[in-house]
């Protein structure tokens, strides 16, 4: 069954405008290599390279930055931010701290969601070798602010997907739905899989909340150095 349709309609319809909406110039960021190399590599194991990579969302913290060539969906309210803040701003703590994720330290991506319109974050995962298995690993979260009419609401849910941007309408290669139900201000640490189908593919990250509600949720990224990994 095609994931995009057990969204809620608004995340729904919001991915879809999102996976079509960038150009080929927002797509070739470069972002900063890894550099280190696994001695799996000799012996057969997952390999951290320094060919492909993805960079990390750390970076300075502030409404509409987005470090190493990170795009911002809406810029005027996604974020960089701290893990006591959003867009690292004293007076917008959340309401309770964020631990230091599996992933790594650093800065994390912010994007901010109602119900009918989804935040979003993507970068492209560069030079992949067509045929290969990757996977990559990220941390995501939901948080709470103190808000003018009382603390703000979590997010219900968040969607990473990888999809070849150079095939128009082509299907995400991959798709995963994580549920925030009982996991608020907390983080959890998941991998997507897929197969490469060209050398540079797009990897999305998305925020979501029910259709209904009004009041905007937070959903939080974080990617670590040496976050893509080749499986075979």
């Amino acid at each position: 069954m095609n994931l995009v349709k057990q969204l809620p309609l608004g995340l729904s319809l919001a991915c879809l405008m999102f996976m079509s909406s960038c150009s080929k110039e927002d797509a070739v960021t470069p972002g900063s290599a890894v550099t280190n190399e696994s001695s799996n590599l000799r012996q057969g194991g997952p390999v951290i390279s320094s060919v492909f990579h993805l960079p990390s969302t750390d970076g300075p913290t502030c409404v509409g930055c987005a470090a190493n060539g990170w795009y911002l969906k809406i810029p005027a309210r996604d974020a960089t931010s701290s893990l006591t803040a959003y867009a690292g701003d004293g007076l917008k703590k959340w309401r309770y701290p964020l631990p230091v994720p599996s992933t790594g330290s650093g800065s994390i991506l912010t994007v901010i969601s109602e119900g009918k319109m989804s935040g979003a974050t993507s970068h492209h995962i560069k030079n992949l070798i067509v045929g290969k298995k990757y996977k990559v690993t990220f941390s995501t979260s939901t948080t709470s602010l103190f808000g003018a009419y009382g603390p703000t609401p979590y997010a219900s849910l968040a969607l990473v997907s990888v999809q070849d941007w150079h095939v128009k309408g082509a299907p995400n290669l991959v798709s995963k739905t994580i549920d925030f139900t009982g996991k608020h201000s907390q983080w959890i640490t998941e991998t997507v899989e897929f197969v490469a189908t060209n050398e540079d593919l797009r990897f999305g990250m998305y925020g979501g909340s029910p259709w209904e509600q009004t009041q905007l949720s937070y959903t939080n990224f974080h990617v670590g150095s040496n976050a893509v990994q080749q499986i075979n």
